[in-house]
């Protein structure tokens, strides 16, 4: 038995075992999914199916950062894992997230589950509380503050993502959130060339 079935074994079974960890570095490197580790989607679901809502935030946030990298075939063949994994980020967002923090991370895993590849990956730079990007005009590299109170960011919901991730946060009950994701979707202007761009189309970019 490899270390990650025995990892498997003794995650399924408690929520807070320290094998999540495990299973966590084995199939994640960097951020990013390692090849094969969609095979994990169904041991997932499984697992996840029997926790509670609190108990299975960190598990449905694993599954998202997998999903977001499968494509083609694959995502054909475990579309029923990835949607009863999304289902479960619903009611879990639905039920509150246990801070302002996983709560950004199960909305990053429900994009994640839908294929976004930029969103699904990267939304927690709310988190982060800062966002690197590169001007369209004359490429001046800039560390803009993602801090509602302290962000020279115009905010922008005009997108329907941006919409929708702030009305969430807003019911949720996490304003700060819904404020951040205004600016990570907002507007600025360059300091060295007066240049204006969307923060989010400089992230995709």
């Amino acid at each position: 038995m490899t270390v990650l079935e025995q990892a498997m074994i003794d995650a399924a079974a408690d929520p807070r075992s320290a094998a999540w960890d495990v299973v966590w570095h084995e199939s994640i490197n960097q951020g990013d999914a390692v090849l094969g580790s969609e095979r994990l989607l169904p041991w997932l679901a499984d697992a996840c199916a029997g926790f509670t809502v609190g108990e299975r935030e960190k598990a449905l946030v694993l599954g998202g950062l997998i999903a977001v990298d499968i494509v083609g075939r694959d995502r054909e063949q475990y579309a029923p894992e990835i949607a009863a994994l999304r289902a479960l980020t619903i009611e879990n967002l639905a039920a509150g997230a246990s801070d302002e923090r996983m709560f950004v991370y199960m909305q990053q895993a429900v994009l994640g589950f839908d294929g976004d590849d930029t969103w699904g990956r990267q939304l927690d730079l709310i988190n982060d509380g800062e966002v690197g990007v590169e001007c369209p005009s004359c490429e001046a590299e800039q560390l803009l503050s993602l801090d509602p109170t302290d962000s020279r960011i115009e905010p922008d919901l005009s997108v329907s993502l941006a919409a929708r991730l702030h009305a969430e946060a807003l019911t949720s009950g996490f304003p700060e959130v819904a404020a951040t994701v205004g600016l990570l979707f907002g507007r600025c202007s360059c300091p060295e060339c007066g240049a204006e761009f969307r923060v989010a189309e400089r992230v995709a970019a």
